[in-house]
């Protein structure tokens, strides 16, 4: 509940919205849109994961506000230059992947829209050949751009377990 309450929070003072937007009632129209593009950015992703960040990257805006705090771990990534630069990187650790998502939320509104989502990921690591598998917890932030949705921001992790009071 805490990350979804941040990610609201994020999505308000990130973007500069102002509280009506938020007050929209969902055109059925608009969720047709995301959830189309959410079709493609997840067939995008197994080409990421498959070595091939051409599709994915694609996907993103390419505006100075992108943010990508990825998998991985490291810096968060802050403007196109830095975070396709990252994207590359990540295609690189990749080979013959897929993934199961299970989308958890999906809600686009006007503009805005965003995800949570828990993604299963199996590939083999190029240096070694071996199987490998990753598990992670993952928000996106999308908005409109000249009447497409591009992603914005990207947070994963791999803190998949509770941690202990």
């Amino acid at each position: 509940m805490k990350n979804i309450f941040i990610s609201v929070v994020f999505l308000v003072l990130y973007f500069g919205c102002v509280a009506a937007a938020f007050c929209q009632v969902r055109s059925p129209q608009t969720r047709t849109d995301f959830d189309a593009f959410l079709k493609i950015a997840d067939a995008a992703q197994v080409g990421l994961q498959k070595g091939d960040a051409a599709a994915y990257k694609s996907l993103w805006s390419n505006s100075d506000e992108v943010t990508l705090s990825g998998g991985f771990g490291g810096a968060v990534e802050k403007g196109w230059t830095a975070v396709a630069k990252r994207l590359d990187w990540a295609a690189t650790q990749f080979s013959n992947g897929t993934n199961t998502i299970e989308r958890l939320v999906a809600v686009a509104d006007g503009n805005i829209a965003y995800v949570v989502q828990l993604e299963h990921i199996k590939f083999k690591v190029p240096s070694t050949g071996l199987d490998a598998t990753r598990d992670f917890r993952v928000t996106m932030v999308f908005r409109r751009e000249d009447g497409a949705w591009k992603i914005v921001h990207r947070h994963a992790d791999g803190q998949n377990a509770k941690q202990p009071a």
